[in-house]
């Protein structure tokens, strides 16, 4: 008569056992995919910055050199191929970040899926891209230790995960770790070339349009733009540190991915790199309205 009476109850506690689970699982996967999202978005924004700044610090050394001594056309050309370069870097890291992104959505269409094949086969092609560039960006010479890329491993897949996201992480979670580590390593060193790209702008154009005008033996003639840039000059700095520390942040994102998947609670993190993230945005934008 017991177990008649306590059977059920212990197959209903195991029903609701799962469904919680099921569903903490699914909530932190929704939290997951908006996070990829906004970190493919924030991503994208810091490497378009990366370009306007390795341009226009270029530029401004160029315009130097050119006031201390006349600049041939190798002289030019040495700078325009040498941006040419990290352009082109920049760009592969963008099309990285692209299929990235791609990857998380799809893994989303997989999460909810009835026909996963579609889906599965979707993803393959996009992993396969994903790493072709990936091994590109991981010859690059940015990146000086290249052992970082060994010890990465294969995650075990937590059994609150199911089905066929279960199936494809299990597949590819070493893969998916690899590109993410990728990408924090040339995040790292992009993020402090920024830094410095943004001083050195501050700096000639300190010495361009401040203190040469300042020195002319006639008096500046319109001496609230002279304030004006004497003041977003000086201020650059401490938006470039803002930048650095925010940017510095987008890298958690690979230890999250690395939680969801072995099955800790990863929330707090997401919320924390969600606000990174938006602090990041703002910054960027800061930047965008001084050029």
């Amino acid at each position: 008569m017991k177990n008649k009476i306590h059977f059920p109850i212990i197959i209903a506690v195991a029903i609701a056992t799962t469904c919680l689970s099921a569903c903490r699982s699914t909530d932190e996967y929704k939290k997951l995919a908006q996070a990829g999202t906004n970190y493919s978005k924030a991503l994208n924004q810091l490497l378009d910055l990366a370009v306007v700044t390795r341009i226009d610090e270029s530029s401004e050394e160029l315009l130097l050199q050119d006031r201390e001594s006349n600049q041939t056309s190798d002289d030019y050309n040495e700078f325009s191929d040498s941006d040419s370069n990290r352009i082109d870097l920049i760009n592969r890291l963008k099309k990285h970040n692209s299929l990235l992104s791609k990857y998380f959505k799809l893994l989303q269409d997989l999460a909810g899926s009835d026909a996963p094949e579609r889906t599965q086969t979707a993803i393959g092609g996009v992993v396969d891209n994903l790493n072709t560039i990936g091994q590109t960006l991981r010859e690059s010479n940015l990146i000086e230790n290249k052992e970082v890329f060994q010890g990465i491993g294969k995650l075990i897949v937590s059994s609150k995960i199911r089905g066929a996201l279960k199936e494809e992480l299990q597949k590819r979670n070493q893969t998916i770790m690899l590109e993410l580590k990728t990408q924090q390593e040339l995040l790292n060193v992009l993020s402090t070339q920024i830094k410095g790209d943004l001083k050195g702008i501050q700096d000639r154009q300190e010495l361009r349009l401040v203190i040469n005008p300042l020195l002319q033996p006639t008096p500046i003639a319109d001496e609230d733009t002279w304030i004006a840039t004497r003041r977003e000059l000086l201020t650059q700095e401490l938006t470039a540190a803002e930048l650095e520390n925010a940017s510095q942040a987008l890298g958690d994102f690979q230890n999250i991915f690395q939680d969801f998947v072995e099955g800790r609670s990863s929330s707090g993190r997401i919320n924390a790199l969600l606000t990174d993230i938006e602090d990041l945005l703002s910054v960027i934008e800061t930047l965008k309205t001084k050029e």
